[in-house]
């Protein structure tokens, strides 16, 4: 198994109705983008990523590259995944790393970007566009969106971020 594969498959499990194939172009420029973020505490974010590639390693068996940048979907699917570990954890419902994924891709727009509407152009806008932190002040066009925010979220780590949507959108 691919390591790409394998993180599809965190995303897209068996038990869930997201079929990789059906977003694969997506997933695929997101794992080919190296993220670059312009707030220092976000190096974090990326640190988390890359640790998916030791997890990846521990429970495949397989080895993968480790050196090299993080990856667009590497930090993403990572946010997903410390949502599920540290904040919403719930043993009644299961993992459900794949729904803040999904979250977060609805929310920078990119869900409308399946195999069969893909527009390379727009992608890579809307990834520019997160990587650039040219969304809005209250997350619109960014991975976490809260509605009324009084403060930037453009200027925030993407740690804060989430904290702030899943405390809008859950509590």
């Amino acid at each position: 198994m691919t390591y790409l594969a394998w993180l599809a498959g965190i995303v897209a499990p068996d038990n869930s109705d997201i079929e990789y194939g059906y977003y694969q172009k997506v997933l695929e420029y997101l794992y080919i983008r190296s993220f670059n973020s312009k707030v220092d505490l976000d190096r974090n974010r990326a640190s988390d990523g890359i640790d998916l590639r030791e997890l990846y390693e521990y429970e495949t068996g397989f080895s993968c590259d480790k050196s090299g940048p993080c990856s667009i979907l590497e930090v993403l699917i990572g946010l997903a995944k410390t949502c599920e570990e540290d904040i919403m954890h719930d043993p009644d419902y299961g993992d459900r790393t794949y729904l803040w994924f999904w979250d977060i891709m609805q929310n920078l727009g990119l869900t409308e970007y399946d195999d069969y509407r893909y527009d390379l152009d727009e992608v890579s806008e809307i990834v520019d566009q997160f990587i650039n932190r040219t969304y809005g002040r209250d997350g619109l066009g960014g991975p976490f969106y809260v509605p009324g925010f009084r403060g930037d979220m453009r200027k925030i780590d993407l740690w804060y971020q989430l904290n702030y949507f899943i405390k809008s959108r859950y509590f």
